[in-house]
């Protein structure tokens, strides 16, 4: 595991080497949750200041869940669909808070990116990136930029300060889920910089009607399976609601693990939530996964894709069958004691 000091050398090397005045591309994941976001922006902000950088960040998908879109559109972030890019155009490309080729980014396949930034275990193809910053002792990649524009006094108005303590709040859930010393920290110093009215307007932003269709599904849907709740979802609007429900499933007394699933653009989107401290979520996901999709995660948060392009609607069913059967069986417990968190009227 690399030590700060060390990861930060890394961030400056990158730098070194960067032309001045060049372009650089940031990549974040897929349907970007707000650490991915508030990461790419920082970076920007670093490229700036230390390579007169012109940047652009990218990303694919959608930016789909409420709290989300409201954060890009109140802090007049500015974000590039992918498939815009002509990659050629850039000098450097970088990735915060994703790897090469796991799944959740659409950075091309022959494209390596020189910079990664990440609080996620290594990926496979990450062995062929120069200037690889993974942290796991982070709860969040924003901590990780956070802790580098502090530590050379780079400037970060209010508007990043903002998008980074909602990144880090966000991601540790109020600094109570996977946080380490280094979050807390650089949660207090962001506090006073950052728009509080600003950040209550994108904690509570409004929702679709949409929202309250699927919340009812999930619930209709759910069964519980002793300290376990799984759900399931057809056809969603985005990703997004997928960890969202998992999340709120997670609020229930008792309750040690949940599995939430939906379908979205020919594939299977999943979510792990755990207080099992005895078990890996994400080593979970990568085992609902292996051979069919890509996933993985942290010791109580993971996400998983499975695609499902070509496939019948029974065989989709099957698919979910196969992956619930799966997860109670990894996670040792017994189908058969399910029964519906809010019972059918009969």
């Amino acid at each position: 595991m690399k030590t700060a000091e060390h990861s930060t050398s890394i961030i400056e090397s990158f730098f070194d080497d960067f032309p001045q005045g060049g372009n650089l591309l940031i990549v974040a994941h897929n349907h970007p949750d707000p650490d991915t976001i508030a990461s790419a922006a920082a970076l920007k902000e670093v490229a700036k200041v230390m390579a007169k950088a012109k940047t652009t960040i990218a990303y694919g998908g959608l930016i789909g869940r409420a709290e989300n879109a409201n954060m890009v559109k109140c802090l007049k972030m500015a974000l590039t669909p992918i498939e815009k890019i002509k990659f050629d155009t850039y000098d450097r490309i970088a990735m915060v808070d994703t790897q090469p080729q796991t799944g959740n980014n659409d950075l091309p396949a022959n494209r390596i990116p020189d910079l990664v930034i990440d609080h996620h275990p290594k990926a496979k193809q990450s062995k062929h990136v120069k200037f690889l910053d993974i942290r796991l002792d982070y709860g969040a990649t924003a901590s990780i930029l956070s802790e580098f524009m502090f530590k050379f006094d780079l400037p970060i108005n209010k508007n990043l300060a903002t998008a980074l303590l909602y990144a880090i709040k966000s991601e540790t859930q109020d600094l109570g889920r996977e946080t380490f010393k280094v979050d807390v920290e650089c949660y207090r110093q962001l506090f006073p910089l950052a728009n509080k009215k600003m950040l209550s307007k994108i904690i509570h932003a409004r929702v679709a009607r949409s929202y309250f269709t699927r919340l009812q599904e999930a619930l209709d849907n759910a069964k519980i399976y002793g300290n376990t709740i799984i759900t399931r979802l057809k056809s969603i609007e985005t990703p997004d609601i997928v960890p969202e429900i998992a999340d709120i499933m997670m609020k229930m007394e008792g309750i040690a693990w949940v599995l939430s699933m939906g379908e979205y653009d020919d594939a299977v989107y999943m979510s792990i939530r755990t207080t099992n401290k005895r078990k890996n979520a994400g080593k979970v996901m990568k085992t609902l996964v292996r051979g069919k999709g890509n996933g993985g995660g942290h010791m109580q948060i993971a996400g998983g894709r499975i695609p499902t392009h070509g496939k019948e609607p029974w065989e989709i069913q099957e698919l979910k069958d196969a992956v619930v059967e799966k997860f109670l069986k990894t996670i040792r417990k017994d189908k058969e004691t399910a029964h519906q968190l809010i019972p059918q009227d009969v």
